[in-house]
């Protein structure tokens, strides 16, 4: 008893900014968006959903500014 309690592990994961994050994905040269985000769930695993989907916005505005260059 009293291991829900224990703060051995972080409640809030940290959260890495967006543009790094997507340049780490970026190594990996992923083929589609869903590439992306499962090379983000797998390179950050402990940042929440919302952070990831923060990166692959980031990911797809770059390629849209890429394409219109």
């Amino acid at each position: 008893m009293g291991q829900i309690f224990r703060t051995d592990h972080s409640v809030f994961a940290p959260v890495a900014d967006p543009a790094a994050m997507a340049e780490q994905v970026m190594l990996y040269a992923p083929a589609s968006e869903a590439e992306a985000l499962k090379l983000l769930r797998a390179s950050f695993p402990d940042c929440p959903l919302s952070a990831r989907v923060a990166a692959l916005g980031f990911l797809m505005r770059r390629q849209r500014t890429q394409a219109n260059a």
